[in-house]
C-alpha cells in the first residue's frame, strides 16, 4: 500500500516527538539512597519507607542491612516519612540541585517510642525488658530510683546484672567491657568510669549487646564470641550538658579520699577531666592510689570524628599474705607448705590514645595509635615452712623492678558496594611491647633431716635474674560478603561470606642468671641463661552462608586454621618447627521468637600458642620451692567452645526468664608436670607438656518476678559447673573432676521512702583427683546479706548493710564474720546536689579476705590482711545541667 507523502512525514514527527519526550523524561528521572539506624548505629530492617514526589507516593521498605532505594521520580523537592515498630516517625523534606539526580543521605537514626503497639497500645512503662537481635534492652522507667541514684545504682536493679565490690559489672557470668551513649562511643568508653556519674533519671533505656565491633556492625559478618557493651539510651533532650562532681573525705586509721572531675558534653563534642586519691579500696592489702586523666572527643566533619585521651595510675600496696598449699605427689606423700609474706609495691601506668573514625553510608573506617608505660618497683619478703614428704623452710628476700612500654596502631577499612548486600573489608593491627625484669633474689633454705639427728643443712642462694622479653605481633583480615538470590527491597537476605585471617607473633626473650662467688664477684651462670625467640603464624581461610531475616539469622560454614610454631634457643642448634591444620565450623545463630523472647548460639575455634615462660628451656628460680622449666617442643592447643543462650520476659507480668549453657574441649593442651628433684634443693619442679583429655560444662540462670506494681521484685539465680582439668605429676596423668554451684535468693522493695534488699546464697565446690592419695575438702559457703536505705526528715536518710558468711573446710582458720556497715546522710543546698555523710565500716571489725585457688595437684587457701573497720565522713557535691528537663 502506497503511503502519501504528507502522511509518512506526520508519522516521522510523531516518532521524534515521542522519542524526545521519553529522552527527556529519562534525563529527568531521579534516584534516592538511604541508611536507616537506632539508636546503636545498628541497622533497622523492615523499616516502612514513604517518599512523597509532587501528587505521587512511592513505597518500599528497608532491607535488613537498614539501607532503602528509590528512583525513576522526577520531582526536585521530596519528603521522606519513615515508620518502625518502637520508633517515632522520622518525616523531613529534601530538595535536588539543579543538575543532581542521585542524591546519596547521612545515615537516619530513628528515636526509640515511649508506646510500641502490639495489637493493643501498651504503656512501655509496664514493660521491663525487650529483646532484639544482638540485644537485651531494659525500660529505665520500670525501676524505681531515688532522686540522686546514678547509672549504677539503676544497674544492680536489672535482673542477670552483677557489681562486684570493685565496681566491675558482669552481666550472666560475662564482663560489660564498653560503654555508649545513645550508640556513640563516651568519652573513655568505660563503663566503670561512668556508671557512678552519670544519673539515673536521664536515662531512657539500658540495652546490653553482643558486640562484634564496628566493623561487623557495618559489613554484617559477625564470627567469634561477641563481647558485651553497655548503650544508654537518655532521655529526650538530655543528651547534651555537663556534669562532675566534688568529693573529699577522712577518718580514722589515716582513711581518706579525694576527687574531682568535669565533663561536658554537646552531642557529639566530650570533653572530660578527672583527678582521684584515696586509701579505702580494700581489695588486698593496704592500697594508696592516685589517677588523673583527660580525654576529647569531637566530630571534624560530618561523619567523621576524632579522639585523644591520656591517663595516668598511681598504685602503693602494702600486703600480708598467709598461704596454707597442699600439694599430693604420687611418690607416696603429701607436701604441705605454710608461708607469711609481706611485700611493698609500687606502681606507675602511663597510657595515651588517638583515634579517628569515619562511617557513612557506603564506607567506614577508623585508625587509632595507643601507646602505654608501665613500672612496677616491688620488695618482699616470705617465710615459709614445708612438711609432710619435705621438711624444709626457706626464707627468702626479693626485690624486682619492670618496666614494660607498649605500643599498638589499627587500621580498619570497609565499603558497601552499588549491589546491596554486596561489602567488603580490611585491617590490620600492629603491636611491639618489651617487658624488662630485673629482680635480685636472697634465699636461705634449711632442709631438715627426721631419719637421724643430724643438724639441718642450710644452703644460701643468691642470685641476680635479669629478663627481656621482646614481642612483636601483627594480625591483618579480609573480608567480602556477596549477596544470592534477593531484591534490594526484600527484608530477607542472603549471603556467601568469604575472610581471611593472619597473625604473626614473634617473641625474643633473654634470661640471664648472675650469681655471687666467694670472692663477692659476680658472675654468669651459664645453666640459668638463655636466648630464646618463637614465632607463631596463624592463618584462618574462612567461608560461609549467612541468612538474615526479621527474626532468624544465622551463619553456617567452615574455616580450615593452619598454624606454624618455630623456635630456637642459644646453646643448641636445633630448631623447633610444628605445623598443624585445624578444621572446625562456622555457628552462629540467633532467632527473635517474638519481641519477648530470643534463642541464641555460638560455636568458636581458635587456636592458642604456648606463652614464652612455658617455652623457655631453662630453670626459672624466682621460686626455689617450685623452679619453672619451659619445653620447647610444646605445639599450640586448640579450643572447641559453645554458647547457647535463651532469653524470656512476659509481656503481662513482667518476669524475665534468662538461660545459659556453655561447653568447651580443648586439644593439645599445655598442661603442667609437678615432680620433686633429688639434687640439693629438694625442691619441687614444673615443666609442660601436651595432653588431651580436658573439658568444661557450666550453666548459669535468672528468673525475676516484678509484683506489687514494681514495688517488689523477686530473682532467683544459680550456676552450675562441671570441668574435668588434666595435669601431670611425676609424669603421670592426673585428673581432676570439679563441680562448682552456687543458688541464691533475692528479694528487693521499692517504696517511696524506703528501698530494701535481702539475699540469701549458698556456694559449694568440690575436686576429685585421680590421684588417689588426694584427700580433698569440699568448701561450702553461706552468706546472708540484708541492705535498707530509709528518708526521713527534710533531705535524711540512712543506709543500714548487713553480712553474715558462715564458711567451712577452708585449711586455714576462718572465723564466720558478721559485717554491718551503716551510714547516715543529708542532702544540702535548695538543688540537694550536695552530700553531707557519716560512715561506718565492719563494725565488729570482723572482716577477712580469704580464697581457694585450684591448680594442677596443689589446692591454695589464702589470706590478706586488710583494714576494715573505720569511720569515716565524706562531703560530696554533684555536678550536673543536663538538657532541658520535661
Amino acid at each position: 500500500m502506497k503511503i502519501p507523502i504528507h502522511s509518512f512525514c506526520c508519522i516521522i514527527l510523531l516518532c521524534a516527538l515521542i522519542l524526545s519526550c521519553s529522552v527527556a523524561r529519562a534525563q529527568n528521572q531521579r534516584r534516592l539512597n538511604g541508611l536507616v539506624l537506632d539508636s546503636l548505629k545498628q541497622a533497622v530492617p523492615g523499616a516502612d519507607v514513604y517518599l512523597i514526589a509532587d501528587k505521587d507516593t512511592l513505597n518500599t521498605i528497608t532491607d535488613n542491612n537498614g539501607k532503602f532505594s528509590f528512583a525513576g521520580f522526577g520531582a526536585s523537592r521530596i519528603s521522606l516519612l519513615i515508620m518502625s515498630v518502637g520508633f517515632r516517625p522520622y518525616n523531613k523534606s529534601f530538595s535536588y540541585k539543579t543538575d543532581q539526580f542521585v542524591m546519596v543521605l547521612d545515615p537516619i537514626s530513628l528515636v526509640p517510642e515511649s508506646k510500641l503497639l502490639n495489637e493493643v497500645v501498651i504503656s512501655n512503662k509496664d514493660l521491663p525488658i525487650r529483646i532484639k537481635k544482638d540485644t537485651i534492652e531494659y525500660n529505665a522507667s520500670f525501676y524505681q530510683t531515688a532522686e540522686n541514684d546514678r547509672v549504677e545504682d539503676l544497674l544492680r536493679l536489672l535482673p542477670g546484672v552483677e557489681i562486684d565490690a570493685a565496681g566491675n559489672v558482669t552481666t550472666m557470668g560475662k564482663p560489660l567491657l564498653k560503654l555508649r551513649v545513645n550508640g556513640e562511643d563516651f568519652f573513655t568508653s568505660s563503663v566503670k568510669d561512668f556508671m557512678n556519674q552519670l544519673p539515673a533519671n536521664v536515662i531512657d533505656k539500658l540495652q546490653i549487646i553482643n558486640d562484634y565491633g564496628d566493623e561487623a556492625n557495618f559489613t554484617g559478618i559477625k564470627n567469634g564470641e561477641p563481647q558485651k557493651m553497655l548503650n544508654l539510651v537518655t532521655k529526650e533532650g538530655q543528651n547534651k550538658g555537663t556534669f562532675g562532681n566534688i568529693a573529699s573525705s577522712g577518718g580514722t586509721n589515716d582513711r581518706y579520699g579525694l576527687a574531682l572531675n568535669g565533663n561536658l558534653w554537646q552531642d557529639s563534642k566530650q570533653v572530660g577531666v578527672n583527678a582521684s586519691s584515696n586509701n579505702t579500696n580494700n581489695e588486698a592489702g593496704i592500697n594508696t592510689t592516685a589517677t588523673t586523666g583527660i580525654s576529647y572527643r569531637d566530630k571534624l566533619a560530618n561523619g567523621l570524628t576524632a579522639s585523644a585521651g591520656y591517663s595516668y595510675a598511681y598504685n602503693k600496696n602494702l600486703s600480708r599474705q598467709l598461704n596454707f598449699i597442699e600439694t599430693i605427689n604420687p611418690r607416696g606423700g603429701t607436701i604441705f607448705n605454710r608461708s607469711e609474706s609481706a611485700s611493698n609495691a609500687e606502681d606507675n601506668n602511663h597510657n595515651i590514645n588517638f583515634n579517628v573514625q569515619s562511617i557513612a553510608s557506603k564506607s567506614y573506617f577508623q585508625a587509632s595509635l595507643t601507646g602505654s608505660m608501665s613500672n612496677r618497683n616491688r620488695d618482699g619478703n616470705v617465710l615459709s615452712s614445708q612438711t609432710g614428704l619435705i621438711f624444709q623452710d626457706l626464707n627468702s628476700n626479693n626485690s624486682a623492678n619492670s618496666e614494660v612500654p607498649n605500643i599498638n596502631g589499627n587500621f580498619v577499612w570497609a565499603r558497601s558496594m552499588e549491589k546491596p548486600g554486596r561489602s567488603m573489608s580490611a585491617g590490620i593491627d600492629l603491636t611491639s611491647g618489651i617487658n624488662q625484669v630485673n629482680e635480685d633474689l636472697r634465699n636461705q633454705i634449711t632442709n631438715y633431716n627426721i631419719d637421724n639427728d643430724l643438724s639441718p643443712e642450710i644452703l644460701s642462694v643468691n642470685r641476680l635474674v635479669e629478663t627481656e622479653n621482646r614481642t612483636n605481633s601483627m594480625t591483618a583480615d579480609f573480608r567480602y560478603s556477596e549477596p544470592i538470590g534477593a531484591s534490594q527491597d526484600s527484608a530477607i537476605k542472603k549471603n556467601i561470606d568469604f575472610s581471611y585471617f593472619f597473625s604473626l607473633n614473634n617473641t625474643r626473650n633473654s634470661f640471664n642468671t648472675r650469681a655471687f662467688d666467694d670472692q663477692g664477684n659476680v658472675n654468669l651462670v651459664d645453666s640459668l641463661s638463655s636466648l630464646y625467640s618463637s614465632s607463631f603464624i596463624l592463618q584462618r581461610f574462612a567461608v560461609s552462608y549467612r541468612y538474615q531475616s526479621a527474626r532468624l539469622n544465622y551463619s553456617l560454614g567452615i574455616t580450615a586454621q593452619p598454624s606454624q610454631l618455630t623456635g630456637q634457643y642459644r646453646g643448641n642448634e636445633t630448631r623447633i618447627n610444628h605445623t598443624e591444620l585445624n578444621l572446625s565450623p562456622i555457628i552462629n545463630l540467633s532467632y527473635n521468637i517474638s519481641d519477648w523472647e530470643n534463642l541464641s548460639f555460638v560455636y568458636t575455634g581458635s587456636n592458642t600458642a604456648p606463652d614464652f615462660y612455658q617455652l623457655q628451656p631453662v630453670p626459672n628460680i624466682s621460686n626455689l620451692q617450685n623452679v619453672v622449666i619451659g619445653n620447647p617442643n610444646l605445639k599450640s592447643s586448640f579450643t572447641h567452645s559453645g554458647n547457647l543462650t535463651y532469653q524470656h520476659t512476659n509481656a503481662i507480668n513482667g518476669s524475665t526468664f534468662q538461660l545459659g549453657l556453655a561447653a568447651s574441649v580443648l586439644r593439645d593442651q599445655v598442661v603442667s608436670n609437678v615432680v620433686l628433684t633429688q639434687d640439693t634443693l629438694k625442691s619441687l619442679e614444673t615443666r609442660f607438656e601436651n595432653a588431651n583429655g580436658a573439658y568444661s560444662l557450666g550453666s548459669m540462670y535468672s528468673f525475676a518476678v516484678p509484683f506489687a506494681k514494681n514495688k517488689f521484685n523477686a530473682e532467683l539465680r544459680g550456676t552450675f559447673d562441671y570441668n574435668n582439668s588434666i595435669s601431670f605429676a611425676e609424669y603421670l596423668l592426673n585428673k581432676n573432676r570439679s563441680i562448682a554451684f552456687s543458688q541464691s535468693l533475692r528479694l528487693k522493695m521499692n517504696l517511696r521512702r524506703l528501698t530494701m534488699g535481702a539475699a540469701a546464697s549458698y556456694n559449694y565446690n568440690s575436686n576429685r583427683y585421680s590421684i588417689a592419695l588426694l584427700k580433698l575438702r569440699n568448701v561450702e559457703t553461706w552468706q546472708f546479706n540484708l541492705n535498707s536505705r530509709a528518708f526521713f526528715g527534710k533531705g535524711f536518710s540512712a543506709i543500714l548493710d548487713f553480712s553474715k558468711r558462715i564458711n567451712s573446710g577452708y585449711a586455714l582458720y576462718v572465723s564466720n564474720p558478721l559485717l554491718i556497715n551503716t551510714s547516715i546522710e543529708k542532702t544540702l543546698f535548695k538543688n540537694k546536689q550536695a552530700t553531707l555523710a557519716l560512715h561506718a565500716y565492719d563494725l565488729l571489725n570482723q572482716g577477712n579476705n580469704l580464697t581457694r585457688i585450684i591448680t594442677d595437684n596443689s589446692i591454695t587457701d589464702s589470706k590478706f590482711n586488710q583494714i576494715t573497720r573505720y569511720f569515716l565522713v565524706s562531703f560530696n557535691y554533684r555536678l550536673q545541667n543536663f538538657g532541658k528537663k520535661k
